[in-house]
């Protein structure tokens, strides 16, 4: 059992994690192995993330302190929350991967930028792109116009030497 001064010092370092993190996705990791559990948060730590667990109450003051109106009550089995410090999509990946492998492994719901996320948003979010890929397609949309245009003026010179050429073997 913690003292009020441990709880009080949890409930500090886990609203240091919410006022930092970019994504905070809550999930119930009932009925997942001591091994699994290794593997996830191993898994969120390339991702430049982790996974905590704590009492529902603790993540509920920790949430009042910097000003999110969420409660972890109204969730189902035993929480714990995946924060995501780099990338907002990769976590929600992995956490949506690891729960299609696991079967008792459930996302709950999500917090990315103060905003709450439901479920099925999370799940949403983890079906985007990277962020890699998105920035290519951006890339590759932005100079489609540039090689049109390289494309007309090249066939316009490739007409007139066609057109001197012609000129050329008739005299």
């Amino acid at each position: 059992m913690l003292t009020k001064a441990q709880k009080s010092k949890v409930v500090e370092e886990l609203a240091e994690r919410f006022k930092k993190q970019k994504i905070a996705i809550f999930s119930d990791f009932r009925g997942v192995s001591v091994s699994k559990s290794q593997e996830l948060r191993r898994g969120l730590k390339k991702e430049d993330g982790e996974f905590k667990v704590t009492r529902k109450t603790l993540f509920d003051r920790a949430l009042e302190a910097i000003g999110i109106d969420f409660s972890t009550k109204k969730l189902d089995g035993e929480i714990g929350v995946a924060f995501g410090y780099g990338d907002q999509v990769a976590p929600a990946k992995l956490l949506a991967k690891f729960s299609k492998d696991n079967e008792t492994f459930k996302i709950l719901g999500g917090i990315l930028d103060g905003k709450v996320l439901k479920k099925e948003e999370v799940i949403a979010l983890s079906k985007l792109p990277s962020r890699e890929t998105l920035l290519g397609q951006l890339v590759g949309t932005l100079l489609s116009p540039v090689r049109g245009l390289v494309t007309v003026l090249g066939g316009n010179m490739r007409n007139l030497v066609v057109v001197l050429n012609q000129i050329k073997d008739k005299r």
